[in-house]
């Protein structure tokens, strides 16, 4: 016979009350006992056979059954493995009433989920004794659920909230875009977990240039990633009297002091012991000049049309937040036209196959140089499918974040041979 779940609701009834269900195919014996239990105060209804008990607890809500072992269809030890099989059932203690004493026999009714024994003939004073023992055993039962229900409501109100920050996260990610012909971008942006850590930015900043970031907030989870929407906020083109909106409005604007900006505001902020890596840059959409930052972060590489990959290896300045007085330097390159910026957070290069090896910064060089010829949004699209099979596939778990941002140079010629790099 197949049970459904069962979920009742416990009856009303006095503190210390339970409502116990006797279960024997002996009327006068079920008599005996439901007498005894009524005196001690207990609610108490009565079942001929295992199967009419059974039934009954499909729409009945019964805290304890007392039951014969041997009765006439399905006996005590068959409706115990009933009960006990019913999926999402609350549960039910139950205590076996047999004239068998044996090792054998209780090692027996154990095993098919019985709580507790009682010999036959009952003997009044054990019986109410068993039956303590059984509430005391449902009352911490009963403790338990509320405090898992409480449980499962505090995280549902968690996932809520987590899922509440993820969408307002991925709100603050590029919506902008460019038409004028000059300038192309795409990007990647992989959380490990439901937010991430790492943030990037491509926007106008003034008529003639473009303004980019990639950056990534040491740790993962909330924490990290409450901090990297923070930073978003102060780097937002939108964000009245924030970062941006002053280095506009600067007569000589440049990533050091955008980024030296940015530093002396996380640490008024005291936001704990976080601090971040980044890439932030200012491209000249006339003539492909790029000056930007590189504070902690990863190598970015320039991608030319023909396929050939040069890092920037300049020495970068020390990560954002840790120290008031670090100075922050701009690197100087020229991309030429048709030539690309690939910035991208250490999740790329340190995501580990199954075997445990690391993707690394050679087979990104590879990967981009093959996909040079393509639009920029390809190579994105083709870099998640490649990073995801390294990983394990679409259903692996990510152990860090990932992001990328490809910002390419348009132009209207062939491209140079050469990539120009200093360092201001």
């Amino acid at each position: 016979m197949e049970h459904q779940p069962v979920t009742l609701t416990p009856p009303l009834r006095r503190a210390g009350t339970l409502r116990v269900m006797v279960v024997d195919d002996q009327p006068m014996q079920r008599l005996v006992v439901h007498r005894a239990l009524t005196r001690l105060g207990h609610q108490v209804c009565e079942a001929a056979s295992g199967e009419e008990a059974l039934a009954r607890m499909e729409h009945e809500a019964v805290d304890l059954v007392v039951s014969d072992w041997i009765m006439q269809g399905m006996d005590g030890l068959a409706l115990c493995r009933a009960l006990r099989a019913r999926p999402g059932a609350r549960y039910v203690y139950f205590i076996l009433m047999s004239s068998r004493d044996k090792r054998e026999d209780m090692i027996e009714g154990l095993a098919a989920g019985a709580d507790d024994f009682l010999r036959k003939p009952v003997d009044f004073d054990e019986l109410a004794v068993r039956l303590h023992a059984g509430q005391r055993l449902l009352e911490l039962q009963a403790g338990l659920e509320e405090r898992n229900r409480e449980l499962q409501a505090a995280y549902q109100q968690i996932q809520r909230d987590v899922d509440a920050a993820g969408a307002f996260q991925k709100s603050l990610l590029p919506q902008e875009t460019f038409d004028d012909g000059r300038t192309r971008f795409a990007w990647l942006f992989l959380p490990s977990r439901f937010v991430s850590g790492d943030a990037l930015n491509c926007f106008g900043f003034d008529a003639q240039r473009v303004a980019f970031y990639n950056f990534d907030v040491a740790g993962h989870g909330v924490a990290s990633a409450m901090v990297a929407m923070i930073v978003t906020q102060m780097l937002s083109p939108q964000f009245s009297g924030g970062i941006v909106q002053a280095a506009r409005s600067a007569s000589a604007a440049s990533p050091a002091a955008v980024v030296q900006s940015l530093n002396a505001r996380l640490l008024e902020a005291g936001i704990g012991t976080s601090y971040l890596t980044c890439v932030f840059g200012l491209l000249d959409q006339r003539n492909g000049s790029l000056r930007l930052v590189r504070a902690g972060h990863t190598l970015p590489v320039v991608v030319l049309p023909d396929g050939r990959v040069h890092e920037v290896a300049e020495d970068g300045d020390l990560p954002v937040g840790l120290f008031d007085d670090v100075a922050y330097h701009d690197i100087e390159l020229t991309l030429p036209p048709g030539a690309r910026l690939c910035c991208y957070t250490d999740g790329v290069t340190e995501c580990e196959d199954l075997q445990g090896e690391p993707y690394g910064l050679e087979r990104l060089k590879t990967f981009l140089s093959r996909t040079a010829a393509c639009p920029a949004q390809d190579t994105v699209r083709e870099f998640e499918a490649e990073i995801r099979r390294w990983a394990g596939g679409d259903s692996a778990e990510l152990r860090d974040d990932i992001s990328m941002l490809l910002i390419e140079h348009v132009g209207a010629g062939a491209a140079s041979t050469v990539v120009e790099v200093t360092r201001a």
